[in-house]
């Protein structure tokens, strides 16, 4: 195969999978190593693809982070996990959760699912509640502090 078939049918399949949802350079990289790509057409599709604005993980990640907090809220170590994962750089993911800070604020989010969850946890003691709900709320990623603020807030002692 030519060099520049084989360029076409990885710029296809790269658009194949973008198509699917939104990659970051990493992503798309492992998806094409996967697939048996030479490196050099790998890095050619990513610059290409990276040039015309198909990938940018500036991008990617706020996708991300609106996804994620629209559908399954998270907090800010979770959401730097998953998009570190990810392969994106850690100044990328700052960012991208600074901008989504000012529209989701971590408070605003922990006391609706806070307040949401009480009701599953309805019938059980003080001391199970509080554990339940705190270890619900954390497992989410999000900061202790504002749990036990929101907890103390709803009256979870």
């Amino acid at each position: 195969m030519t060099d520049e078939a084989e360029l076409k049918k990885a710029r296809f399949y790269a658009l194949k999978v973008s198509n699917l949802r939104p990659r970051s350079v990493e992503e798309l990289r492992e998806k094409l190593r996967d697939k048996g790509f030479a490196q050099e057409v790998i890095d050619g599709v990513v610059s290409e693809f990276a040039k015309k604005g198909i990938l940018n993980d500036s991008k990617f990640s706020k996708l991300w982070v609106e996804s994620r907090m629209a559908s399954n809220p998270k907090g800010a170590f979770l959401l730097r996990r998953e998009l570190k994962e990810k392969g994106v750089k850690d100044e990328v993911i700052d960012q991208a959760i600074k901008e989504s800070a000012g529209e989701h604020s971590e408070y605003e989010v922990v006391k609706t699912l806070a307040e949401s969850r009480m009701a599953a946890l309805k019938g059980l003691d003080a001391a199970a509640t509080k554990r339940r709900l705190f270890g619900y709320l954390r497992r989410r990623g999000f900061a202790v502090e504002t749990i036990m603020r929101v907890m103390n807030e709803i009256g979870v002692k």
